[in-house]
């Protein structure tokens, strides 16, 4: 998958779960995002490693606070061999 493959994915993820659009190009960050709290993050970081088929490692999951890095830590693992 590409970069850009992934962040739609990541957004599409994010907009259903924050109940608003968002566009390519623009990083979502969670402390600028109303609604993205604690259960909310549960929630995204579950809902892109289904989508992506990939599982976050524990250590990295309180640094997937936007969506870039969500992007750049996907592409690591499915670069690594994930699916």
């Amino acid at each position: 998958m590409t970069p850009i493959e992934l962040e739609a994915v990541v957004l599409s993820v994010l907009s259903a779960i924050l109940r608003r659009p968002f566009e390519p190009g623009h990083d979502v960050v969670r402390a600028d995002t109303h609604g993205w709290d604690s259960l909310k993050h549960v929630e995204i970081v579950f809902a892109v490693e289904e989508e992506l088929g990939v599982e976050f490692p524990e250590s990295v999951l309180g640094e997937l606070d936007r969506a870039s890095r969500f992007v750049s830590e996907a592409a690591r693992i499915l670069g690594a061999g994930g699916r």
